[in-house]
């Protein structure tokens, strides 16, 4: 094999890319670019013979190992890419999620000799040129050579580890696969433990060093199968020393046959699916998410298709947004690049969505670059502003829309339309994420889009300014209820609004006084109009303190709110055959026993309102 230019880069590349979760991560991507559905690690705490190898100095790399598997096979151009570390093979393909292939360096943080088993041949690549002679930095057997077809079987103690591995990922037997198919349909990579400091790294990977691998996994398992293209199940296995097998994860991701809503609007062509995620560990659950993609289409935005070309990436973003949850925790939420990047304050947006796309990351692939003094120039950071101002808005007004469509077809709560709104609050001290927020609010009324949902049917959504608005200020529930059901029957344009998508409303809409809101004057007039006389005796009186509390005293004539002392209630007028008293502390039974019109003072929280209106006969003690 060629020599791997190791020795005077690999300090600079294992300082880009930290030890930790982020290994597993790479090759994640790796077999994902591969066009892999299957990825396994498994961790093997064995030790293997030393009398029968290839090499008296690959003894001391018979120990414990990590091994990588996915059930993709390399091609010619991996075999020449994973050579080298200054360059990469998949620069030229906006479809390879690891387009820079330095990542899989990353692997130097555990191992000094990689070893690689795919299709028809099985390599070991030894960057400090010491195994296999002067100047030669790995080997690799063919299985279609004869010689090497011999060494693989017979020599035992080398080839074990890969005998046994082979054996537990594909259930092949590993004779049949070297000697009959002289193909392994798969790729296995060997990561023999870091025992002692070497040219490379001082770092050692203990056994408990390999266990805090697989937990920062673990941590965003969930997450790590939501944008990626083809892999669709990861596992992580443990083998101790004595050979018991436990698998520690195993998640797995299925996309609803059922969903599909493709759109195009002539700027960006738009795909919307349900994902399944289901978790298997010490517990196991499972979730759903929505999931919409949206490619901008060239020819709109000419900056972006120029860098497009150049960068050789993609315009696209996609959204994912968990749609079991009651109440979404958009603290939550984060900045993925296919795979989530580190759960820090930086890739956390306060949206309640998860962010996708062909981001430019910063050297370690651990941050995406934004435009700073620094880098006013950087045609990275130029791309990223360019993603979430043209293409995140349209994006997130597709997956609301195509999230509404799937609530009138009883697949998705209602509830997840009003979470999926961007939450101003939770964005006003993220600068970036608050302007994204606003544009999207914007573009959401702007386009007038039918989103708010009706309180006589909440499946069926109108827009803004067709709607009426629930009241503002302090008012009971009970009085709330009272208004909802009278409106609902008098056919009313009445929704339901959450109080982020309120504060939306108030903060965002442009003319937000020509909207219809439910007022005591709007309330009268419904009364008035509709003629509605089936209410119940608790719903008139509750309405009634909601008419009088804007002191329109005059516009209660005609409304049937008035209570009466035998508990049936009298229209509103002015005429003096229908006058009103009201008892008093003094007399509270006095009115009553007489069976005149009254009010008693416990019915209203203000009865005197009433008495501003009304002829009134005072009842004075008399002897």
């Amino acid at each position: 094999m060629t020599k791997h230019y190791l020795s005077d880069s690999s300090n600079y590349i294992l300082r880009r890319y930290p030890d930790g979760g982020q290994i597993l991560k790479e090759l994640i991507q790796n077999a994902d670019d591969a066009g892999a559905t299957e990825v396994v690690f498994i961790h093997d705490n064995r030790s293997y013979g030393t009398e029968n190898l290839w090499a008296e100095d690959l003894a001391k790399y018979q120990g414990p190992a990590l091994y990588a598997y996915n059930n993709a096979q390399f091609t010619d151009a991996d075999w020449e890419g994973i050579q080298s570390v200054a360059r990469s093979v998949k620069r030229g393909d906006p479809n390879k999620v690891g387009r820079f292939g330095l990542g899989f360096n990353s692997v130097y943080h555990i191992t000094d000799v990689t070893s690689i088993f795919s299709a028809g041949h099985l390599g070991m690549m030894d960057p400090q040129e010491k195994i296999f002679g002067e100047q030669k930095g790995g080997f690799r057997w063919s299985l279609e050579e004869e010689d090497d077809r011999e060494a693989l079987t017979m020599m035992i103690d080398q080839f074990q580890p890969f005998r046994d591995i082979v054996s537990l990922v594909s259930r092949q037997e590993w004779s049949r696969v070297i000697q009959e198919d002289q193909n392994f349909n798969g790729t296995l990579f060997r990561f023999p433990l870091r025992s002692e400091e070497s040219e490379i790294s001082d770092n050692l990977y203990s056994y408990e060093k390999v266990v805090e691998l697989f937990d920062s996994f673990i941590a965003d398992a969930e997450l790590s199968l939501l944008f990626l293209k083809n892999v669709s199940s990861v596992s992580l296995i443990h083998i101790n020393a004595l050979g018991s097998i436990s698998t520690k994860l195993q998640v797995k991701s299925t996309t609803s046959q059922d969903v599909d809503l493709k759109s195009c609007d002539g700027v960006t062509e738009g795909l919307t699916q349900i994902k399944t995620i289901t978790l298997d560990s010490e517990e196991s659950r499972e979730t759903k998410w929505l999931v919409t993609s949206c490619t901008m289409t060239e020819g709109n935005v000419d900056e972006l298709d120029y860098l497009a070309e150049k960068l050789k990436f993609l315009p696209r973003i996609d959204l994912a947004f968990p749609c079991d949850d009651v109440h979404t925790d958009c603290s939550k939420s984060r900045l993925c690049c296919f795979l989530p990047l580190p759960n820090n304050d930086s890739n956390k947006t306060g949206l309640p969505v998860y962010v996708n796309a062909y981001f430019g990351l910063t050297d370690n692939r651990r941050h995406i670059k934004w435009l700073e003094e620094d880098q006013r120039n950087d045609e990275h950071a130029i791309w990223n502003e360019k993603l979430i101002k043209e293409v995140l808005p349209k994006t997130y007004l597709t997956i609301i829309q195509d999230a509404i469509r799937l609530v009138q077809d009883d697949i998705l709560l209602v509830n997840s339309i009003y979470n999926l709104w961007p939450d101003i609050s939770q964005v006003q001290h993220k600068e970036k994420w608050y302007e994204v927020a606003m544009d999207v609010l914007s573009q959401l009324f702007s386009q007038d889009v039918a989103v708010l949902s009706l309180a006589k049917d909440e499946r069926q959504f109108i827009t803004l300014k067709k709607a009426v608005l629930p009241c503002n200020g302090p008012t009971t529930c009970e009085t709330l209820s009272a208004i909802t059901r009278i409106l609902v029957s008098c056919d009313v344009n009445l929704v339901t609004l959450s109080d982020s998508v309120t504060r939306a409303i108030n903060d965002v809409y442009p003319d937000y006084s020509s909207l219809t809101h439910v007022t005591p004057a709007f309330l009268r007039n419904t009364l008035r109009s509709s003629g509605v006389k089936d209410i119940s005796d608790a719903d008139r009186l509750a309405l009634l303190e909601f008419v009088l509390s804007d002191e329109q005293y005059s516009e209660l004539h005609g409304l049937q709110l008035l209570p009466r002392s035998d508990g049936s209630f009298k229209s509103f007028t002015d005429r003096e055959e229908d006058t009103v008293l009201i008892d008093s502390k003094e007399f509270p039974r006095y009115i009553r026993f007489f069976g005149v019109i009254a009010l008693s003072g416990t019915d209203l929280k203000s009865p005197v309102i009433v008495c501003d209106f009304v002829v009134l006969y005072a009842i004075k003690s008399t002897s």
